[in-house]
């Protein structure tokens, strides 16, 4: 059984080395769980990335990550399953760092999250 608060402690373990949020949410930016400094930012970078998300995957089948730089920092996103995961570093933050952690949590996370929510095609 999947606990969400398992989850979360496990996005909490890669807030280090300048990431300052890590987030798992359905492709329409829903939060499923998350660690970051506060809620309110967290629901925010859910709902932009993953709109960006199904925007440009919606023209690319194929798209496995993006990297996006932002005022507030740096946004990598890629697909686990039918789901999202978002992490968020600062301005500053080494991009191999970034994706290190990304797939890390992707290659721990995915076979548990897609016993929950089995994968799905993107239809946008």
């Amino acid at each position: 059984m999947l606990k969400p608060k398992v989850i979360s402690q496990v996005l909490r373990q890669s807030l280090h080395n300048g990431i300052k949020a890590a987030l798992i949410m359905t492709s329409e930016g829903s939060l499923i769980s998350f660690a970051a400094d506060n809620d309110k930012d967290a629901t925010i970078y859910s709902a932009i990335s993953a709109n960006i998300w199904n925007t440009y995957k919606s023209r690319d089948s194929q798209l496995q990550y993006q990297i996006l730089h932002c005022q507030e920092g740096i946004v990598f996103v890629t697909g686990i399953g039918a789901m999202l995961l978002c992490l968020v570093g600062e301005s500053k933050v080494d991009l191999g760092i970034l994706k290190a952690k990304a797939e890390a949590l992707k290659n721990h996370l995915e076979e548990p999250l897609q016993q929950v929510a089995p994968y799905q095609e993107y239809t946008t």
